[in-house]
């Protein structure tokens, strides 16, 4: 995964697909994004993708600090 620092107004390209994502607000911990795609590329919140596909979303996890044990989020 690619973790990026953006301020209010900065964007995010990704030239391959024709895609800006650019940071429109921040409330407190929301931050309000706007994407911008060709009508040919289909933009979904992961919510939705999800409920579209009629799956749920995988489970994720994550790695115990002191065992090194995989265990399960709640």
């Amino acid at each position: 995964m690619l973790v990026l620092t953006r301020k209010l107004g900065e964007r995010i390209l990704v030239p391959q697909c024709d895609v800006e994502i650019t940071v429109v607000a921040v409330h407190g911990n929301t931050v309000r994004l706007g994407v911008t795609a060709p009508n040919a590329v289909a933009v979904y919140r992961e919510e939705v993708w999800h409920k579209l596909r009629g799956k749920p979303p995988d489970i994720p996890f994550q790695e115990s600090a002191k065992s090194g044990e995989r265990e399960q989020d709640p």
